[in-house]
């Protein structure tokens, strides 16, 4: 099994790609424009305080107040619940130290929590919690014994440490040179509050390329491409410092053809913004997504694997199974899932298929939880809410049907439109490009400024038309070359760049 990290840097956005065997099996991006609040620490102040809730709203410097429930940590552990601090420590007009678990939604603030986590590549350090676990997916019972007299030996005095799953062959040098490092970082945090004068942000979580390479690293890991000179220069300095070994393996990409597209992201990524997901029988999945949950169906669609249709919903079901979690990982999907499988009479296979998706689902990075399959072929599901889901970056609710629809957005359709243009670039001998787009894309491409560099260094010698149309699609455009001097244009034809 081969994986590589295909790291993408763009003047407004980054995205990181996790490929297994050239197959896409995670997907991240965040706008460098946008506020990514997971993860940040404030020094915030209680509004409110709602003792029949056992909650308080907690003002951190945003539009909305944040809302913090009693025992509400960063770990779903019930022991750990336990030990967290309390809200109702707190009344209105005092301060406290918070950490976002969950980010605003909608008319929702962020989610909060008193218990302060801050996660390393090795270690999850505790700093307000006395206690020692180590990751359910180290199985072994020896490495689990040996981490575990390890992290009480070396846990600070009133702290707590979480082995995390790298630190199945990782070395006991660098767990410790990684707990001195968390705890100074913390010894940091915990002075910038005590000298803040009121509310304010102490520390924010790291970048998308620092956070997806530190939790995606591991020694399956063949290589690491990046399309950006500085991030590669910047991952290579950071790697030396963690993990010797890995600093090698960061290469820089350099071609005229998009990154994208030369790995086959683009087109995956295309199909993540459907509801329907075809399955490789000829099944398929229906996603939709709710206020209160997300329903996945499954149709057998035009497979059929013989006579036996209870064979054949089996097989169906089971391969389902598999792309379910692969398109939760893949989309960012938390909450509640509830799964409509094709019925099924045979027990062992109902059972079977709930197997094949606890199996998959282990592999993910995120807590998910799988429940038996009830008598109507119904199967619930949680999996930690982190981050904001993939369509919610990726789409934008669409003007003509107000917002009922959802439609790319134009940093999407920018992003498409340049892989475009360099294809045609690097195929043509062409001078000439003319794009026509809707006119808000346009807009987009200028004030995000995607083409600027490409315009300024390989393409200074080419000419790129952009030429707004009302009645093409908001997700579409139209790209055409040539290598006329003078061409016949609309007068609301523009010059990019």
């Amino acid at each position: 099994m081969k994986r590589s990290i295909l790291i993408d840097v763009e003047p407004q956005m980054s995205s990181v790609a996790l490929l297994e065997d050239g197959r896409l099996i995670e997907f991240h991006i965040e706008y460098k424009e946008s506020n990514r609040l997971t993860g940040n620490i404030y020094k915030g102040r209680v509004d409110n305080v709602l003792q029949g809730l056992a909650s308080a709203f907690v003002h951190i410097g945003l539009g909305r107040n944040g809302f913090l429930n009693v025992g509400e940590t960063l770990d779903d552990r019930a022991d750990l619940r336990d030990l967290a601090p309390s809200a109702l420590q707190q009344k209105a007009g005092d301060y406290v130290m918070v950490q976002v678990t969950k980010e605003e939604v909608g008319q929702k603030g962020a989610r909060l929590t008193s218990s302060i986590s801050l996660p390393g590549r090795y270690v999850v350090y505790l700093p307000h919690i006395d206690f020692v676990g180590i990751s359910n997916k180290i199985t072994d019972p020896a490495r689990r014994d040996m981490l575990l007299k390890l992290l009480k030996k070396h846990k600070p005095a009133g702290g707590g440490l979480i082995a995390r799953t790298v630190c199945i062959d990782a070395k006991k040098s660098d767990i410790l040179a990684e707990i001195k490092r968390m705890q100074a970082l913390f010894d940091k945090i915990q002075k910038a509050y005590d000298e803040a004068d009121g509310v304010c942000l102490l520390h924010s979580e790291a970048d998308l390329v620092y956070r997806s390479v530190r939790d995606m690293l591991g020694g399956d890991i063949e290589n690491i491409i990046c399309n950006d000179a500085p991030t590669v220069a910047r991952l290579k300095s950071l790697l030396k410092e963690l993990e010797s070994d890995f600093h090698h393996k960061v290469q820089y990409y350099e071609s005229e053809y998009d990154i994208w597209d030369v790995f086959g992201v683009s087109d995956e990524i295309d199909k993540l913004l459907e509801r329907k997901v075809s399955l490789p029988s000829g099944g398929s999945l229906v996603i939709d997504r709710t206020e209160a949950l997300t329903a996945i169906d499954v149709n057998t669609g035009s497979f059929s694997a013989g006579s036996d249709r209870e064979e054949t919903v089996y097989f169906t079901n089971k391969e389902a199974a598999k792309e379910i979690a692969r398109q939760l990982r893949l989309r960012n999907i938390g909450g509640i899932i509830v799964v409509d499988f094709i019925d099924m009479v045979n027990e062992a296979h109902k059972a079977a298929v709930v197997e094949v998706l606890r199996n998959e689902v282990v592999r993910d990075r995120i807590k998910t939880r799988v429940q038996d399959m009830t008598q109507l072929g119904l199967v619930e599901m949680t999996r930690k809410k982190v981050g904001k889901e993939l369509s919610t970056k990726l789409l934008e609710p669409c003007s003509h049907c107000k917002g009922v629809s959802s439609v790319p957005n134009g940093d999407y359709v920018s992003r498409k439109l340049k892989a475009a243009v360099k294809r045609l670039f690097a195929e043509n001998d062409f001078q000439n490009a003319v794009v026509t787009v809707h006119a808000n894309v346009i807009d987009r491409i200028f004030s995000g400024r995607y083409f600027a560099s490409m315009c300024q260094n390989e393409w200074k010698n080419k000419r790129i038309y952009l030429v707004p149309d009302a009645h093409i699609k908001p997700s579409a455009f139209v790209l055409t070359g040539n290598n006329e001097i003078s061409l016949s244009l609309p007068p609301t034809a523009r010059l990019l760049y």
